[in-house]
C-alpha cells in the first residue's frame, strides 16, 4: 500500500534527523572548552538551526531506499532489508568516520572537516602522527560502535516486506514523493541552494559549527566545483583594481641597506607554528630572543594563513593565503607561482629544501620540484637511527651541517617539525608539554646559530627565520583568533650590516620582495609580496590578510577586521579609523582580486 511505503520514509527520514541531532549535542559536548563564552541557550539553538542541512543531508541519504520502495511495488515479496542492508552500511560508516573526524580534529583546528583537510587523508600514517596511540585506538572503536548503531537505527526502521499494491497505477503517485525528495536536497524554493550559510545564525562561531551538518558539509565541499575567478565576483574588475591600485605598489629601491653583501649564502628557517605569542618569551624562546637582538628584528609580521600548506606558499611564493582552498593540492596552479627558490636560481643560486618528515605530505614533493628548487629531501634522507618522533627527524638531528650545499651560492632552506602536537621532543626543560616542544625547537635553532658563527661560512651567510603560520597559545583555542597571526621574522648572519629593529607592519608574504631588493634582484613578478624596505611603503595601506578556514582578518596598525566568507559578511571591526562598510569593501576587493589572480595561473 502507498501508505506504508510513506510511513517507511518518514520513519528513515525522522531516524536520519535524530543521528544528525545527537551528532550536535556530542560535538558540543566534546568541544566545550572552545565555546568561547556562548551562551547555553545559543548553543541549543544550534540543533534548531541546523535541522535545515539536517534536512537536505537526510533527504540526499533517502534516494536509494526511495528507489528500492518503488522497485519493490513491481517484485513481490521484495525483502527491503536485505536489498538496502549493504547501502545502510555504507551510509552508516561515511556519517560515523565523518562525525568523529570533525569532532576531534576542531579540537585540535578549531575549524570543520572538509574536503580540502581530504589531502592529509593520502598520508594516514603522517596525519595520525598528531594524535598519541590510545586516541587512534579509540577513534577506531568509537566509528565503529556508531556505525554499528547507524546501521541497527536505519535497519530497524525498514520492514523486512511491504504488501503488494492492488493498483499499478498508484506508483505514480511516486511523482510528488521524487519532487518533496528534490526540494528537500535543494533547500526548499528559495533563489539558493543549500550550502553551508543555512546553519549560521549566531555572532558565536563555536554556534554556527555546531550547527554545520559534518556530513553535508564534506560532502558540499567535495562536490563543489570551485570556480576560482568567480569565487568572490562582486564588483566589477576594473573597479577591484582601482581599489587596490596602491596596496600592491611595487618599489624595488631599499631606504635602509640591511645587508653588508649584496648576494648572501642564505639560509631560510621555517618554523613549524613558532608563533610569537609563544615563542617570544624568555622561557620558551631565549635563543631567538638573542638571535634577534644581534641581527634584524622585523616586530610586526604577521602570518597570511593557518596551515603548512599554505603558509609556504606565503613564504617561499609571496602569496597571499586564500580562506577556502589550499593551491599547494593544485600543482596546475603552485608551479606557476612566482618563487624564490626559481628566481635565485636564475642568479645562479643552487636551491635545495631539507624536512626531516615524509616530503609526499600534502603534494609536498611535488610543489617543491615545480617551484624551483634542485635538491628536495625528506627523512628518508637521514638515518633510520634518527627518526624517533611521531613526525619524523627531531630538529637536532636535522638543524645541522647537511643543510648547507656544497656549491656556492645557494638558498637553503628547511622546515621544523618537532614544535607540532604531539609535542614528543627529547629535551624536559619546562612543565607545559606543549611550550617544552617550542622551548627545544628554540634550543636546536640557536646551537645551529652558534655553531654557524664558528664556520668561514658565517661572513657571507644570511640566515633568515620566520614560522609557516602561528600557534594557539594561552586562553587563546581557535586559528581565526587574530592574535595568532603574529610571528616573528627575524634576519641573522655575518651578511648582515648591524643589529636593527624595524617596525614596519607586515605580512610574511612580504619576505620575498623586501630581501630580493636587498639583494639587487627584480621581484616585479610577486605580485602580492611588498618591499617593505621601499622609500614609497609609508605612503602605501599598511595591512595584513590573514586567512583561516572560510574567513579572514584584515590587521592594520588601527585594528583588526573579520570576515566571513561563508554569509559574505563582516563579523566585526576594531579599527574606528574607517567605515565598517569600507573594510568590508577592501576585504572584498582583495578576496576578489587574489582568487582572479590565482585563476589566471592555470590559463598560462
Amino acid at each position: 500500500m502507498v501508505r506504508s511505503r510513506l510511513i517507511v520514509l518518514l520513519r528513515l527520514y525522522i531516524t536520519l534527523l535524530l543521528i544528525f541531532a545527537t551528532q550536535k549535542m556530542v560535538f558540543m559536548i566534546f568541544n566545550a572548552g572552545l565555546a568561547d563564552g556562548a551562551p547555553l541557550g545559543q548553543c541549543l539553538l544550534s540543533v534548531w538551526h541546523g535541522l535545515r542541512l539536517d534536512s537536505v543531508m537526510s533527504c540526499y541519504l533517502l534516494l536509494l531506499p526511495a528507489v528500492a520502495l518503488l522497485v519493490g511495488c513491481f517484485v513481490p515479496r521484495m525483502s527491503f532489508r536485505r536489498i538496502l542492508a549493504p547501502y545502510y552500511v555504507v551510509a552508516a560508516i561515511l556519517v560515523a568516520v565523518i562525525f568523529v573526524a570533525d569532532t576531534v580534529l576542531y579540537l585540535f583546528w578549531g575549524a570543520k572537516l572538509d574536503a580540502n583537510d581530504l589531502m592529509y587523508a593520502a598520508k594516514p600514517k603522517d596525519m595520525l602522527a598528531s594524535l598519541p596511540w590510545w586516541a587512534v585506538v579509540l577513534g577506531v572503536a568509537v566509528i565503529a560502535a556508531l556505525s554499528w548503531h547507524y546501521y541497527r537505527r536505519l535497519r530497524h526502521a525498514t520492514p523486512a516486506q511491504l504488501p503488494p499494491l492492488r493498483s499499478r497505477w498508484l506508483t505514480l503517485l511516486a511523482l510528488p514523493v521524487a519532487g518533496l525528495l528534490f526540494l528537500g536536497i535543494r533547500g526548499g524554493t528559495s533563489e539558493s541552494t543549500a550550502n553551508p550559510s543555512y546553519a549560521y545564525f549566531s555572532s558565536y562561531p563555536f554556534c554556527n559549527h555546531a550547527a554545520l551538518n559534518p556530513t553535508f558539509n564534506m560532502l558540499h565541499s567535495l562536490f563543489k566545483a570551485q570556480n576560482l575567478e568567480t569565487e568572490f565576483a562582486l564588483r566589477p574588475d576594473d573597479e577591484v583594481d582601482a581599489m587596490l591600485a596602491d596596496a600592491f605598489r611595487h618599489d624595488h629601491r631599499v631606504a635602509d641597506t640591511l645587508l653588508r653583501v649584496q648576494h648572501p649564502n642564505v639560509l631560510l628557517i621555517i618554523w613549524e607554528s613558532g608563533g610569537s605569542g609563544m615563542v617570544c618569551n624568555d622561557s620558551v624562546g631565549p635563543c631567538l630572543k638573542a638571535i634577534a637582538a644581534e641581527g634584524i628584528d622585523f616586530t610586526h609580521c604577521y602570518a597570511n594563513n593557518f596551515r603548512t600548506d599554505r603558509g609556504l606558499i606565503s613564504v617561499l611564493n609571496g602569496w597571499l593565503g586564500l580562506p577556502t582552498t589550499s593551491l599547494m593540492k593544485r600543482p596546475d596552479l603552485c608551479r606557476r607561482l612566482p618563487s624564490l627558490a626559481q628566481t635565485l636560481r636564475a642568479n645562479g643560486y643552487a636551491t635545495s629544501f631539507t624536512y626531516g618528515g615524509d616530503i609526499d605530505f600534502t603534494n609536498m614533493r611535488l610543489y617543491f620540484l615545480e617551484t624551483g628548487f634542485d635538491s628536495v629531501r625528506g627523512s628518508a634522507y637521514f638515518p633510520a637511527s634518527q627518526y624517533t618522533s611521531s613526525w619524523g627527524v627531531p630538529d637536532h638531528y636535522l638543524l645541522g651541517p647537511s643543510l648547507l650545499p656544497s656549491r656556492r651560492p645557494f638558498f637553503a632552506a628547511t622546515l621544523t617539525l618537532s614544535s607540532h602536537e604531539p609535542w614528543d621532543v627529547p629535551m624536559h626543560r619546562l612543565a607545559d608539554q606543549r611550550q617544552n616542544a617550542f622551548a627545544y625547537t628554540d634550543s636546536c635553532i640557536g646551537a645551529f646559530v652558534d655553531y654557524l658563527r664558528t664556520t668561514p661560512l658565517w661572513d657571507s651567510l644570511l640566515v633568515v627565520i620566520v614560522p609557516d603560520h602561528g600557534v594557539c597559545f594561552g586562553d587563546i583555542h581557535s586559528t581565526s583568533d587574530p592574535r595568532v597571526a603574529h610571528i616573528p621574522l627575524v634576519w641573522t648572519g655575518g651578511a648582515v650590516a648591524a643589529p636593527r629593529v624595524v617596525e614596519r607592519h607586515m605580512a610574511q608574504s612580504d619576505l620575498a620582495a623586501t630581501l630580493l631588493a636587498q639583494m639587487g634582484i627584480d621581484a616585479s613578478h610577486f605580485v602580492y609580496s611588498r618591499n617593505v624596505l621601499a622609500p614609497t611603503y609609508d605612503s602605501m595601506p599598511h595591512f595584513a590578510l590573514h586567512a583561516f578556514k572560510n574567513g579572514c582578518n584584515l590587521i592594520t596598525p588601527d585594528g583588526v577586521a573579520t570576515y566571513d566568507c561563508v554569509d559574505r559578511s563582516l563579523q566585526g571591526t576594531t579599527d574606528t579609523t574607517a567605515t565598517a562598510a569600507s573594510q568590508q569593501a577592501f576585504v572584498e576587493a582583495l578576496l576578489q582580486h587574489l582568487y582572479r589572480r590565482s585563476a589566471q595561473l592555470a590559463a598560462r
